[in-house]
């Protein structure tokens, strides 16, 4: 009986809540006239969900309660959204956004209603904790639409920064990352002009350890230098952006930033810049001079500044950490020159200074120069390029040949004259480069035989600041290149090797608990050793410790900080050759090269972070070895992994 009479009370109840539905309907003109508040409207329409109404008939009554057209039904979650939104907002942004949570999985009872009532603000609310989105209030402002992904305007008062960010969702992060390797990008431009495209003034790289990792906020300070022209940014930039990479993440109005006399700072937040785990993200500021620069501005300097912790970042277990340890700054300046100009700067794959192994006869293909040249305000045409070459012995004697290449191709090629040091130009190569353009050239040389030059010769080779020229802009105006690009010094051995890096790599067994189970991790750094003019053997035997007689390695948490507690250790070697003794030293035959891999494996000590450095490689002419290799060994390390004791 008494089931029977709550069976009754309810249909009663679901009678009269449709009843009173019927009735909003056609009295809704009337409620409307009478302008109903906000918290009426959100009375009724959860007075209707609480009856059971479907939600075609509560968006119904809302619409006609607001004075909206019903607002049709949208699927999935791509929306773009451009406005605030909370408790009494209607229309179809709040249709959209409840689709969109619907589809995550939050639910909200009454469907997709139109109307953001209390149930939406509790599936906002929640999609908040789960985003990492504070304070999860169920407002949905600022903070989520960049979150969620779209465009995103914020507004704040008192000295804030107001900035403008277009985010794309990226999928959900993976892992328990963070941002290793931190390390000051080149590559930027110090002389602008005015009308020049958005530059970039200063970069940052970090390398995602252990997990994906969303960069959340980035602070950028501009410094204007002196006490002449203007303490105002916007008197030189018209708008500063972020970049990750070539994505472009967000950008402002420089007017905007907070002003402390002279120091500007730009704060980008809603973020969702997601650098994927054991990839490197670069990070650069860019400016937009602008089209016309002021008489007192020209050529002021303006130092742009990552400083310290002015990168913000998350990982997937909701961990945020600041990033930046030691200020970077790089000065710029906007002037009014409207001519050509290029400039030249080292390119990131220069060689760094290092060992080379020669051999009786010719050595071919060896790079001694990499660098970029950049065409500003117009198309640059370079008729003739200078360099210049140095050496401890005689050019004529140590070069046969010196090539200009731009990729694979030969551009010109010369001779070089006796003495230790001399100048070169390679002449008609007419190259033309497009405004704001960048290209790579490089200076390879032909080694002569290793019988016409000391042992331990060094050879380098630079471009030249101005000498052997031959520039101009499309105007025909005469342009001089910004600087030399200068290279490092090559070593060249007949007795010794020359080493290169193949593709290191640093996992994990992911057994660790905190408790019993610890993690072990496996780093494996593979490099190839290529021998002179005789055979020189490698050492077999690995150790934590300098010596001439072992490769030399350590577990790192920076750059190359030794770490005690390391477990074992294998060195092998591909190829094997006649004469190889294992475990004592491996034979590498004159002219050839043989590929040999490092693997260490490390049980977790404590929980941290660890990565492998290979810091230097024992060899000699005969088994008793003797020298050590260490010249370009500081690039031979793999990331940092996450260890959990």
């Amino acid at each position: 009986m008494q089931m029977l009479t709550m069976k009754a009370t309810k249909i009663a109840a679901v009678a009269t809540g449709l009843a009173m539905a019927t009735s909003m309907l056609s009295l809704a003109p009337v409620a409307h006239a009478a302008t109903l508040t906000t918290s009426q409207v959100s009375s009724i329409v959860s007075l209707l969900s609480s009856f059971g109404a479907d939600s075609a008939t509560i968006a119904n009554v809302s619409a006609a309660l607001t004075g909206t057209a019903a607002p049709a039904a949208t699927t999935g979650s791509s929306a773009t959204f451009t406005k605030d939104l909370t408790i009494g907002s209607s229309g179809a942004d709040v249709t959209a956004l409840q689709n969109a949570l619907i589809a995550k999985g939050y639910a909200i009872a009454a469907g997709a209603t139109g109307y953001f009532g209390a149930q939406t603000q509790s599936a906002v609310a929640k999609w908040q904790v789960a985003a990492g989105v504070t304070p999860a209030a169920g407002y949905f402002g600022a903070k989520s639409r960049a979150a969620f992904g779209g465009t995103t305007t914020t507004t704040t008062t008192g000295g804030t920064t107001t900035t403008t960010t277009t985010t794309t969702t990226t999928g959900a992060l993976t892992g328990n990352g963070r941002l290793t390797g931190e390390s000051t990008l080149g590559d930027v431009t110090s002389d602008l002009h005015n009308g020049d495209s958005a530059t970039r003034v200063i970069g940052e790289s970090f390398d995602a350890t252990g997990g994906d990792v969303a960069v959340q906020r980035v602070d950028a300070t501009f410094v204007i230098g002196g006490t002449t022209g203007s303490a105002n940014l916007d008197k030189y930039v018209s708008d500063v952006s972020l970049y990750l990479g070539d994505t472009k993440l967000a950008s402002a109005d420089p007017s905007t930033g907070d002003k402390n006399s002279r120091t500007w700072t730009i704060r980008f937040s809603g973020l969702n810049g997601v650098i994927k785990s054991g990839t490197t993200g670069n990070l650069y500021v860019k400016v937009t001079p602008l089209s016309s620069i002021g008489t007192n501005e020209d050529v002021v300097k303006v130092t742009a500044e990552l400083l310290a912790d002015s990168v913000r970042a998350i990982s997937a277990d909701g961990i945020s950490d600041t990033y930046v340890a030691t200020a970077n700054t790089q000065d710029f300046t906007v002037s009014s020159a409207t001519k050509g100009t290029l400039t030249v700067t080292a390119a990131g794959d220069n060689p760094t200074a290092s060992q080379v192994a020669v051999a009786s006869t010719t050595t071919t293909g060896v790079m001694l120069l990499s660098f970029n040249v950049k065409a500003k305000n117009s198309a640059i045409t370079i008729t003739d390029l200078g360099a210049g070459f140095e050496t401890s012995d005689s050019l004529s004697d140590v070069v046969n040949t010196v090539y200009l290449m731009k990729g694979s191709t030969v551009l010109k090629s010369k001779t070089l004259s006796t003495g230790t040091g001399g100048l070169v130009a390679f002449t008609d190569i007419n190259q033309t480069i497009a405004k704001d353009s960048t290209v790579n050239y490089k200076i390879v040389a032909d080694l002569k035989g290793d019988a016409a030059y000391a042992d331990g010769t060094t050879l380098v080779a630079s471009t030249t600041a101005s000498v052997d020229w031959d520039v101009s802009d499309a105007e025909g105006a005469t342009v001089t290149p910004s600087a030399a690009a200068a290279g490092n010094t090559q070593t060249l051995t007949a007795t010794g090797i020359s080493v290169a890096k193949n593709t290191v790599s640093a996992t994990t067994n992911g057994v660790g608990d905190g408790g019993t189970a610890h993690d072990t991790g496996v780093f494996v750094i593979p490099f190839t050793v290529t021998a002179g003019d005789n055979d020189v053997f490698i050492s077999g035997v690995t150790d934590l410790t300098s010596a001439t007689t072992k490769i030399v390695y350590a577990t790192t948490t920076t750059s190359g900080a030794a770490k005690t507690g390391v477990g074992s250790a294998n060195f092998t070697a591909a190829n094997t050759v006649s004469g190889d003794s294992a475990g004592a030293y491996y034979k590498v035959l004159a002219g050839t090269s043989r590929v040999f891999t490092l693997t260490v494996s490390y049980t977790a000590a404590a929980t941290g972070y660890t990565g492998l450095q290979l810091s230097s490689i024992a060899y000699g002419l005969t088994s008793s070895l003797g020298s050590t290799y260490s010249s370009n060994l500081d690039t031979f390390k793999t990331n940092d992994i996450q260890l959990v004791y």
